[in-house]
């Protein structure tokens, strides 16, 4: 056989390595991991700082003028990352950024200046066996695909136009089957691909936003295919992103969880959020959006955006991101442990490399990983250098010394990859898969190793082949093992000491914002529970008043804080204790908060002062077990002791007024029926991200409306186009009656009372509660009068 037995090749490497390796991941540990949470007696939280940071929105040089950045894409290959955004109408050509990091991007010019790019819109490009495939909308009239050998072109038209409306989306699965989706009214279209050129007739997914929906993205994480999508006009305050997540297929039924929309702010400053794409971050764990937002219109009449990007996380079915932010400081993307690009002669300070006569060479990296890490490899085979002797090549991972280590093998003769398991010299073949069909080693190509307590896990250009549980995490070297005489042509290879989502709960978390229990860093012994909360996520229980779990936050101004956690209801009665800038305080989660028929509750904790800056945020167990699926920190603004509001006008609709900072409050007001009629009006409570624009769903905004008809009040909890009826009560009105009437507000319970009554007539406790928000009204009607708001912060 070519490839030789490897029981002799690597007794060349000295013993002295075997404790070099023990040192460096000791000193990884110690250095890299530990300081970033600890101080030196282990449990004493150090000082958090922003060490690399950006800031939203970006200016980039070249920007298409008086029209910005509008529905960014990145594309990360071979270590980089590259940019491409809409052209502006009536100009040809597709504008490209390249970056290291995410954050530094450098212009790369004209990719594309076919002339039917002009007024490109949102251009994607994938990359698959040497090929970069863009497909775009120009000017919104069907699609063109482009083709390139490199991310910054030229790229070429190759087919005609293939029709479908705009932002085409393409996902690849594990099993090499391609996908296609595409803005539609009231859902995102997906269809079949049998080739990169060719779509089929599409099905319209659940993926909806109750209006016009664009923007869709498909990613696969952790078994899950989660889908981001966008609506509903790009002139809209309320322009806006969703999620959907399904364990079957990226073309099934999704399920739409509770909290989104994920990305949404309608703010003077900081609005028009959304047509996302999300990429992985250099960490190769990490996950980043990037998406653009509004500034205005521009001469010309279409938008001027700007770029944005904030950091993406998971637990189980759900998706989070950490913001919107802008106009303050984040922490930048971290960079992996270790990167380089071996080339023709591997810097000596970053590799070393062992030799065999006649046999193989090794090129293994002079640092270690944990037993925890991820290690990314890209390389091609170039005949013409080898003389086409080339036939197998090995990622080494696992390295511990001649005789014991992991490799990924792909073999060229059979175009197989296999997992290796070499120990005490004698070499297992764990898994054998065939590479997808017509794969094209002279071209280059991925394998990304995950390696953990979970097992070990293989991706071939990004899809997942090989996953062996079994084969838990192992420290060691990385790097590359070939033939002599064929030496491969070594691209970006990487490791960074996280997996599976690790970094998640390392990643320093913005306030206001949420931060999931299953991301604090945990002390003392708080259990993870799976698979037992309503939205599919992970919660934690703390059941001993040693349990804590640290949370590194970044909080972007000073002031006061709503804080709230979502609570089983096992731990109605159970005591908390929040500690933050040194101070302490212990809460009692309030039974009567808690929904009867829900098993999870939003429970508010009360209001707290945060600095400015980066800090710790720590949750302790106290008094009983309690289970959390997350806490949430919102700014708040006092409640007047009493103030009279009469909302103003924000469309002919609905009408606000009040600060979304507002917590707890009462709101009384009168309501007069003038003639019998169908219409109804209504007093909204606690609104946020209000919005108004003709081509978006009625009730723009999340929040309450207290509505009246001629015979009841209903009162309905509105997320955009997700407004469902809570609850309703008999309220009778004749015609010329006036009914005085008035709303309690406090944490989930909200009720209704009318002057003839000293009990509720209506009672209501939201187990995903809006706890701040404005006060209005809505609807539009000469048969009804509701007078001004007098609020008070009775609570």
């Amino acid at each position: 056989m070519y490839w030789k037995s490897h029981v002799n090749r690597m007794r060349l490497v000295k013993k002295a390595w075997i404790w070099f390796v023990v040192v460096c991941v000791l000193f990884s540990a110690i250095v890299t991991i530990m300081p970033r949470f600890w101080g030196k007696k282990g449990t004493d939280k150090v000082a958090i700082s922003l060490n690399q940071t950006y800031q939203n929105p970006f200016v980039l040089d070249q920007e298409w003028e008086d029209y910005g950045i509008g529905d960014p894409y990145v594309l990360r290959f071979d270590g980089k990352y590259y940019l491409y955004c809409s052209t502006k109408d009536r100009r040809i050509g597709v504008k490209a950024w390249s970056s290291d990091d995410l954050v530094n991007w450098r212009y790369e010019g004209l990719v594309t200046e076919e002339a039917i790019s002009e007024g490109a819109y949102a251009p994607e490009v994938v990359y698959w066996n040497g090929a970069f495939y863009m497909y775009t909308s120009p000017a919104g009239k069907g699609h063109y695909v482009l083709q390139s050998d490199k991310p910054t072109g030229p790229f070429v038209k190759k087919t005609d136009n293939l029709g479908f409306t705009i932002d085409g989306s393409v996902f690849i699965d594990d099993d090499e089957q391609w996908y296609f989706t595409h803005a539609k009214l009231n859902g995102i279209m997906a269809s079949l691909m049998s080739d990169p050129y060719t779509i089929e007739p599409g099905k319209q997914l659940n993926a909806s936003l109750g209006h016009w929906t664009e923007g869709s993205m498909i990613i696969k994480r952790n078994g899950r295919y989660f889908i981001t999508y966008t609506g509903n006009h790009v002139f809209s305050k309320g322009y806006r992103v969703n999620y959907g997540v399904n364990h079957e297929s990226p073309i099934g039924t999704y399920k739409i969880p509770e909290n989104n929309p994920i990305l949404i702010s309608t703010a003077n400053d900081f609005n028009g959020l959304g047509h996302s794409a999300t990429v992985m971050g250099p960490d190769l764990d990490s996950y980043y959006m990037v998406y653009h937002n509004l500034v205005g219109r521009s001469a010309e009449g279409p938008p001027v955006r700007k770029l944005n990007l904030d950091r993406l996380v998971f637990n189980g079915d759900k998706m989070s991101v950490l913001g919107p932010t802008h106009g303050s400081p984040q922490e930048a993307p971290r960079m992996p442990m270790f990167q380089d690009v071996p080339g023709v002669t591997p810097s000596a300070d970053k590799w070393e490399t062992v030799s065999q006569a006649g046999v193989t060479e090794i090129l293994l990296t002079r640092v270690a990983t944990d037993n925890l890490y991820t290690a990314e490899y890209n390389f091609r085979w170039d005949d013409a250098k080898s003389g086409g002797q080339a036939s197998a090549l090995e990622a080494i991972f696992a390295y511990g010394d001649a005789d014991n280590y992991r490799f990924a093998r792909v073999n060229k003769a059979t175009m197989e990859l296999s997992l290796i398991d070499r120990v005490q010299g004698v070499e297992t073949v764990v898994a054998t898969i065939a590479l997808p069909k017509g794969t094209d080693l002279a071209k280059i190509h991925t394998i990304r190793i995950e390696s953990s307590s979970s097992g070990t896990i293989i991706y071939w250009d990004g899809l997942l082949k090989i996953e062996r549980t079994a084969m838990s995490g192992k420290a060691g070297r990385i790097g590359y093992a070939w033939p002599q005489e064929a030496k491969p042509d070594l691209h970006y290879t990487a490791f960074s000491n996280e997996a599976n989502g690790s970094s998640d709960k390392h990643g320093i978390k913005p306030i206001p914002g949420t931060l999931e229990a299953v991301h604090g860093v945990r002390e003392g012994s708080p259990v993870i529970q799976s698979g037992l909360t309503p939205d599919g996520s992970d919660a934690v229980v703390l059941s001993k008043k040693k349990d804590v779990l640290n949370f590194p936050i970044n909080v972007r101004e000073d002031g006061s804080y709503l804080l709230s956690v979502n609570a089983a209801k096992t731990s109605a009665g159970s005591t908390v204790m929040i500690e933050s800038n040194g101070n302490t305080k212990s809460i009692k989660l309030d039974a009567s908060l808690f929904a009867d028929d829900a098993a999870w509750t939003k429970v508010p904790l009360g209001e707290f002062e945060l600095k400015a800056g980066t800090q710790w945020l720590s949750l302790h167990g106290a008094k009983g077990e309690v289970k959390l699926r997350y806490l949430e920190a919102g700014r708040t603004v006092a409640v007047p002791e009493q103030t009279v509001i009469k909302p103003t006008a924000v469309g002919l609709v609905n009408r606000f007024g009040g600060d979304a900072g507002w917590t707890d409050y009462s709101v009384r007001f009168d309501v007069t029926l003038k003639a019998t009629t169908l219409d109804e009006v209504g007093v909204l409570l606690r609104t946020t991200n209000e919005s108004d624009f003709k081509d978006q769903v009625k009730d723009a905004f999340m929040g309450y409306t207290l509505a009246f008809l001629n015979d009841k009040a209903v009162l309905r909890r509105v997320s955009y186009e997700n407004s469902v009826e809570a609850a309703s009560a008999a309220l009778a009105f004749k015609p010329g009656q006036t009914r005085h009437l008035s709303v309690n507000l406090k944490g989930s319970l909200i009720e209704v009372f009318s002057e003839d009554s000293d009990k509720p007539i209506l009672t209501w406790k939201d187990p995903n509660a809006f706890l701040q928000g404005r006060v209005g009204l809505r609807g539009v009607s000469t048969a009804w009068t509701i007078s001004p708001l007098t609020i008070t912060n009775k609570k």
